[in-house]
């Protein structure tokens, strides 16, 4: 374990509300793990209980878990109790472990960086993991939506900086929320990285593929993220049953959890798919199912700079998606990938069925994508932009 005496190097943290299998959380891990590599004394505050990603959080990392849960706002008694006892709990944590700055993940975390910023004049930097973040879970409540909007101006002009995941997402939070020139200056863009996995063995790939039900003759096709209303795996669901009207060797396996399970279990019995479609729940595996997959798609309606999408690439995946912002950014149709019409199942369909069909399309597309997240999405980038700025925030935090 790294102490901060023994390292001229700022104590720093990433705050997680879950340990769930996200993509944020699990950058958050990885970002933790990393700054440990680097000689930061590294600290995990998860503000839940360990959860399927605690087993990934490297030895020197001091994970700290609060098994702490905020009330309901519908309760405003129990709700302000809570707000207050866990800011005493954060704030009495940091002090005693002595970090110098916090890095906040999504936005819970972002919300608790926030009052620890405003009352504690803690140095938090807010990462912002997608352009509708702020809007999150509120979009049948238009009270709710003005309140967490007005909640993110705070937080982009009273923490000590904000981490935008992309270009874009910095350029949402500019236009969408109003902020000042100085406040938009303080916008760091820290682009999301991965590394290129290790090629597995032919073994390992026909047993990965034979854990999900995929038969020697199929294509297959994987999807990954919450079974949620973000994600829209409904619409791709609806693409697999067009799909298999015209090429049926395909299985489609959608991995992740969430509220969507009972909804989609029911389409796929209904449509009749369940021998092209799987829901096998989370993966820890996930990274290494990809690298026994053909195909990877995405139906999301919104995101940031997903960190699945580009895993999927450095596996040499070959991606189908929507095109949304935060795929757009990444594929160049053609090139790197295949982007269909937005809402449009049979676009998905179409576009999946030209890399069901040829294995050579599947290659060209996936050495294309494998090649540019090499280049431009490289995490030892991403860790390295993110220590410079531990050290600049410390730093200012020193001079004022």
């Amino acid at each position: 374990m790294i102490h901060e005496a023994s390292s001229p190097l700022p104590s720093v943290a990433q705050m997680v509300e879950s340990m769930t299998m996200g993509g944020a959380e699990n950058l958050a891990v990885r970002i933790a793990n990393a700054m440990a590599e680097r000689g930061f004394a590294s600290h995990l505050i998860v503000l839940g209980e360990r959860g399927i990603l605690s087993d990934r959080v490297a030895p020197a990392v001091r994970a700290h878990y609060l098994g702490f849960q905020r009330e309901s706002i519908n309760r405003p008694l129990a709700f302000g109790m809570s707000l207050r006892r866990g800011y005493r709990l954060l704030s009495g944590l940091l002090k005693e472990q002595g970090i110098a700055v916090t890095q906040t993940h999504l936005p819970g975390s972002n919300f608790w960086g926030l009052m620890l910023a405003l009352f504690g004049r803690h140095p938090v930097l807010a990462t912002i993991h997608n352009n509708a973040e702020f809007k999150y879970g509120d979009h049948d409540n238009r009270l709710r939506a003005a309140l967490r909007k007005q909640a993110y101006r705070r937080i982009l002009s009273q923490c000590a900086g904000t981490v935008a995941v992309s270009e874009e997402v910095k350029s949402s939070l500019i236009r969408d929320l109003g902020v000042s020139h100085n406040v938009a200056r303080r916008i760091a863009v820290v682009t999301n990285g991965v590394e290129i996995p290790e090629v597995l063995s032919e073994t390992e790939i026909a047993d990965l593929r034979a854990s999900v039900g995929v038969l020697e003759d199929q294509v297959f096709i994987l999807a990954a993220g919450r079974l949620s209303d973000q994600k829209n795996f409904v619409d791709l669901v609806r693409a697999a049953a067009i799909l298999r009207e015209t090429d049926p060797a395909f299985r489609l396996v959608i991995c992740g959890e969430g509220e969507h399970r009972a909804l989609l279990e029911q389409q796929i019995a209904v449509s009749g798919l369940e021998e092209h479609v799987a829901l096998p729940g989370n993966r820890t595996d996930l990274n290494r199912l990809m690298q026994a997959a053909d195909v990877f798609t995405m139906s999301s309606l919104w995101e940031g700079l997903p960190l699945v999408l580009l895993e999927a690439m450095a596996a040499g995946l070959p991606p189908v998606g929507y095109a949304i912002k935060g795929i757009g950014e990444i594929l160049t149709d053609g090139k790197t990938g295949l982007i269909v019409p937005v809402g449009k199942p049979e676009g998905l369909a179409h576009g999946l069925a030209k890399l069901v069909r040829s294995a050579e399309e599947r290659r060209r597309l996936g050495n294309a994508a494998r090649d540019l997240v090499a280049t431009r999405y490289n995490f030892s980038t991403l860790a390295d932009q993110l220590s410079d700025l531990y050290r600049q925030t410390v730093i200012h935090r020193t001079r004022n």
